[in-house]
């Protein structure tokens, strides 16, 4: 059974996961080439790269960290060796939330995982090709993720008003600075998960949904928040991806201080229906969309700085040692143009799509 308890394991620990797109090198169209890719990829990181649902996608991995910095050593070395690759073979990296061209279809990876999916959920992923960065903290126990986890909920909108990154999609601009949060939450199993009063409650909801052939295994939870036991890390899922890598740094640091943080504080559990709408507001607003709990209603950016202000005060990034300037790049986003926000300007300037996906070109 997937769901076991843990107890006893080094805490804090962190990784990472950032899926990326594959362009043609002179067009920008999206390329489905990954199964050409895999074979040639370095013995020594193969298993830190992965193909994604679609072939046109391509998925980095990071080993297990123990600071934001030596991820994104290893992920910049990885996505650098496959664009050394690409050079010769006349494609090129870039990601975002969601890439913004009008496309028709897009060819899935064949293997029967993803037959399965493309059978089951049919039009839904027929234009599947959003990217997230996904954050892996390690937690001591299965009771401490779980505790976590409860405390983590209601801040999930912290982390999508740092990343919104994907204001268009199919050719059209969506009206929101993240489409893929609501792309990806039509999807069962997807989006805010629900609060739950043990891990034994956890265990038991996915081994109901285990036992009628539903899922398979705990990663067919595709929710924005999960508890992963077979790697003992709480895993946050809803950060658009992109290739501003100080950014996917700070995500990392304020996720892994803010796990650190939620062990000694309290929970307040809301009801569903306002984190579905702060995760709108975040979605919609960004930094400037409203939120609310049980004693609080401001801005996202009011709640973010605060929430810092109060990390600062019990010297959690210290205790991390995450610098001070980190600390305050980290601040400073919310005074800063969105990464969303940059795609909609440069749309506005230009009216091309090909200027908006050169935003998000490795280089």
């Amino acid at each position: 059974m997937d769901f076991k308890t843990w107890n006893n394991q080094k805490a804090f620990s962190v990784g990472s996961e950032l899926e990326m797109r594959i362009h043609d090198c002179k067009s920008l169209e999206l390329k489905e080439y990954s199964s050409q890719i895999m074979p040639l990829i370095p013995d020594d990181i193969k298993s830190n790269i992965h193909q994604e649902f679609l072939e046109c996608m391509i998925e980095f991995v990071s080993p297990v960290c123990q600071n934001s910095s030596q991820i994104i050593t290893y992920i910049k070395d990885y996505v650098s060796t496959i664009s050394n690759i690409g050079k010769s073979k006349g494609f090129l990296l870039a990601t975002s939330g969601s890439h913004s061209f009008k496309i028709d279809y897009l060819k899935a990876v064949t293997n029967n995982r993803y037959k399965a999916f493309s059978k089951e959920y049919g039009l839904l992923l027929k234009k599947f090709h959003i990217c997230g960065f996904h954050i892996h903290v390690g937690l001591s126990s299965s009771d401490d993720a779980l505790h976590v986890y409860n405390y983590m909920l209601d801040k999930l909108p912290l982390f999508l008003a740092l990343s919104i990154n994907s204001p268009f999609f199919d050719g059209e601009d969506s009206g929101l600075l993240s489409y893929r949060t609501q792309l990806f939450a039509q999807l069962p199993r997807a989006g805010v998960p629900e609060y739950f009063e043990s891990f034994d409650d956890m265990s038991s909801m996915y081994q109901s949904l285990k036992d009628s052939g539903v899922v398979n295994s705990s990663s067919d939870l595709w929710w924005d928040l999960r508890i992963s036991p077979k790697f003992k890390t709480l895993e946050i899922r809803i950060c658009d991806a992109s290739v501003d890598f100080d950014r996917l740094e700070d995500l990392i640091n304020f996720y892994q201080a803010l796990c650190f943080y939620a062990l000694s504080q309290k929970v307040d559990k809301l009801p569903h229906q306002i984190l579905q709408q702060n995760k709108w507001n975040a979605t919609r607003h960004g930094f400037d969309g409203i939120y609310q709990n049980s004693v609080t209603c401001k801005s996202i950016k009011e709640f973010f700085l605060e929430l810092i202000q109060k990390m600062e005060k019990e010297s959690v990034f210290k205790k991390l040692s995450i610098s001070a300037l980190d600390v305050n790049r980290l601040k400073a986003r919310v005074t800063e143009k969105s990464l969303a926000f940059r795609q909609k300007e440069i749309y506005k300037k230009t009216k091309s799509f090909y200027e908006v996906e050169k935003l998000g070109v490795y280089k």
